[in-house]
């Protein structure tokens, strides 16, 4: 593992458009023959953790994948962001991504066209965004696009008006007994960007899992998460927010203010993976890495 520092990207909105220097790991495999393939982690509302990001970035290693796992936290002075998720956004994660796919790209050791991105929760959002077409108009000209999208549990009661991705492969993985990051919404957008064009799209939901299925042991309470899971939302083209049930269009700071008075809640549920289930999703991601050409044979 080796540490790397680099400063985010910013672009046109509101809440990715402070500057920060981030630090990330770089994880390498072993015995590799050639340039990697790699994987850009971006984490949950908790930060990094042993258990899930480097978990993964073991997996990918041992599939012979590199993975970057960024802190988007520390730099900002934050611990962790789940009881007030604008103390880092989303978009800034996203800024983070694109900033270590343009590092990533320079880097002898990775493969320049096979760098993709994934995220749990609060990072498979920034995940999903990444993939939005009308999103790259936003970032100021920055020319380079993931390969590979893998999202688990992201918060979809945001989606894009025109959900119309770069039709590169994407993997959402699901856990039905979601009340966090519900799966159903995630379902739904997947199906508009298959109708907006990306047939290489694949959902799995897995049945007996919750939010966190990392985490093995039983399920236990988040009490003081902001949970946003009753706060649909349209983004317009302009970075608005339609709200359904006002029939109006919000401004990033008025759907923030609107939404914390009307929608948010506190409290969530997480955890109660098993060995088991962790396995199985595990050597299902691996395997849709393989199918796409990033993973070992």
């Amino acid at each position: 593992m080796e540490s790397v520092s680099f400063d985010t990207l910013t672009f046109d909105h509101p809440a990715a458009c402070r500057p920060a220097t981030l630090s990330a790991s770089l994880h390498l495999p072993e015995r590799a023959a050639g340039p990697s393939s790699c994987m850009v982690l971006l984490t949950s509302s908790a930060g990094v953790q042993r258990h899930r990001e480097h978990y993964y970035a073991d997996l990918l290693n041992q599939a012979g994948v590199a993975a970057l796992i960024i802190d988007s936290f520390t730099g900002r002075g934050v611990r962790r962001t789940v009881a007030d998720q604008t103390l880092v956004s989303a978009a800034q994660m996203e800024g983070d991504a694109f900033a270590a796919l343009a590092l990533l790209r320079r880097d002898p050791r990775i493969d320049p066209v096979r760098i993709g991105i994934m995220g749990v929760s609060k990072g498979g959002v920034a995940t999903l965004n990444a993939a939005i077409a009308v999103r790259q108009h936003w970032r100021n000209g920055f020319p380079h696009l993931f390969d590979l999208h893998v999202a688990i549990c992201p918060g979809a009661t945001a989606q894009h008006r025109d959900p119309t991705t770069h039709g590169r492969p994407m993997f959402l993985m699901l856990a039905a007994r979601d009340d966090y990051t519900p799966a159903e919404l995630a379902v739904e957008y997947a199906s508009r960007m298959r109708t907006a064009g990306n047939e290489r799209i694949k959902v799995k939901v897995y049945g007996a899992a919750h939010h966190g299925w990392e985490s093995i042991g039983p399920v236990f309470d988040i009490k003081d998460a902001e949970n946003w899971s009753c706060c649909r939302n349209f983004i317009e083209d302009d970075g608005r927010h339609f709200v359904p049930s006002l029939g109006l269009s919000l401004s990033e700071p008025e759907f923030q203010a609107w939404a914390r008075l009307h929608c948010v809640t506190r409290g969530a549920r997480a955890g109660g993976g098993t060995v088991a289930l962790k396995q199985r999703a595990s050597a299902d991601f691996i395997d849709f890495l393989r199918v796409h050409g990033f993973a070992d044979r």
